[in-house]
């Protein structure tokens, strides 16, 4: 009885921890099948980034990014965590820009423009050089001239790494939360007592940073390192860009046009309206002079602009646009008197016959004044 019971309970813990354990990563295994972000070019990293920094033109690399409204001691992998993956150790950091610059490209320090990130298309977990003993971790960013080489592993030039370049942790709080008043910057002690330890090599497409040992952590921390897929991870990290580019891609698609004379567009705002169709007539007249027996008939020249039809007038038009075109014949109509009226009406002149000419009164003789009578 007690046996059963005692079966009995374990049964109930091991249902109740599944459940919890769906309900807790239930949200984690659908962020899984989201797609990654869609990297082809660098030019794909200048949308996304420059809301949060600037671009420039830095030597021979070209565009590079440099991040705004940062502290002056400000620099990368220095805001966030450690998290060991099947890929390697896996940089996680709530920085908006950490999907791109923590995974893709390098990073280099100027006088001029401070820490910049040159962008490149290669994603890994981490891009990072380590460093590891006397109690010690530290890592710093890759510089731009670390290349994969023959067998597909990372050749990176450690005296290229400037010293100020490393940060470093106790291995006891690698597992903890990396924050700027948590490392050590620019110590040449422990600098000197730590050995480079950088294993970056690419298997079967996928970069692998190997860095410190796992066994190493687990020692001196006092903790067990249970390593997670990395996809979920970087599902997780860049889950919100992702959901951008799915928003943004059909705004940045064409709009199909509608076809001419379809009922979407008003046909009057399609047809190019015509010449006028009425016909410009000229009359020419000649006026018959004073000794011509007959006036000439007068002569009209007529000068008619024919319409020229729109193209789409000669093609089917669906029914709604049927009243539209119904409207426009009134129009015409309303043009019949005008050209009646500019018909030529004939000269009356032919019909009248020739005037006489009227008889010129004879002068009347003058007679000789009258003289006075004498008295």
């Amino acid at each position: 009885m007690n046996n059963s019971k005692r079966l009995a309970d374990k049964l109930a813990i091991l249902l109740s921890s599944a459940l919890l354990a769906h309900t807790t990563h239930g949200q984690l295994s659908v962020n899984v099948a989201l797609p990654s972000v869609e990297i082809h070019a660098e030019s794909d990293f200048y949308e996304p980034l420059t809301p949060y920094g600037r671009w420039e033109v830095v030597g021979v690399y070209g565009r590079c990014w440099i991040p705004s409204r940062v502290e002056a001691e400000w620099r990368p992998y220095c805001n966030g965590a450690w998290q060991r993956t099947d890929a390697g150790w896996y940089w996680v950091s709530d920085e908006p820009w950490a999907w791109a610059t923590y995974h893709y490209g390098r990073w280099d320090l100027s006088p001029q423009y401070g820490w910049y990130w040159v962008p490149q298309t290669q994603w890994a977990p981490a891009w990072v050089s380590w460093h590891n003993g006397g109690g010690y971790v530290g890592w710093a960013p890759l510089n731009p001239a670390a290349r994969i080489g023959g067998g597909g592993f990372v050749e990176v030039n450690v005296g290229r790494i400037a010293p100020r370049a490393f940060v470093f942790v106790e291995e006891r709080r690698f597992l903890e939360p990396v924050r700027p008043t948590t490392v050590v910057v620019n110590n040449t002690t422990i600098i000197n007592k730590t050995v480079n330890i950088t294993n970056i090599k690419v298997v079967n497409n996928t970069v692998i940073n190997e860095g410190p040992r796992t066994t190493v952590i687990e020692q001196a921390s006092g903790q067990q390192v249970q390593a997670v897929p990395v996809h979920e991870l970087r599902g997780h990290q860049e889950a919100a860009v992702v959901a951008s580019q799915r928003l943004t891609a059909p705004i940045a698609a064409a709009k199909p046009q509608p076809a001419l004379g379809s009922a979407a567009v008003p046909l009057e705002a399609k047809v190019v309206p015509a010449h006028d169709p009425r016909p410009v007539e000229k009359p020419v007249v000649i006026t018959p002079g004073p000794n011509a027996p007959i006036a000439q008939k007068p002569q009209v020249e007529h000068t008619t602009v024919q319409p020229i039809p729109h193209p789409a007038l000669a093609k089917p038009v669906s029914p709604q646009a049927k009243p539209v075109i119904e409207q426009t014949k009134p129009v015409i109509e309303q043009a019949k008197p005008i050209i009646q009226q500019t018909r030529p009406v004939p000269n009356k002149a032919i019909k009248r016959p020739l005037e006489q000419p009227q008889p010129q009164p004879q002068p009347q003789p003058q007679q000789p004044p009258e003289r006075p009578v004498p008295r």
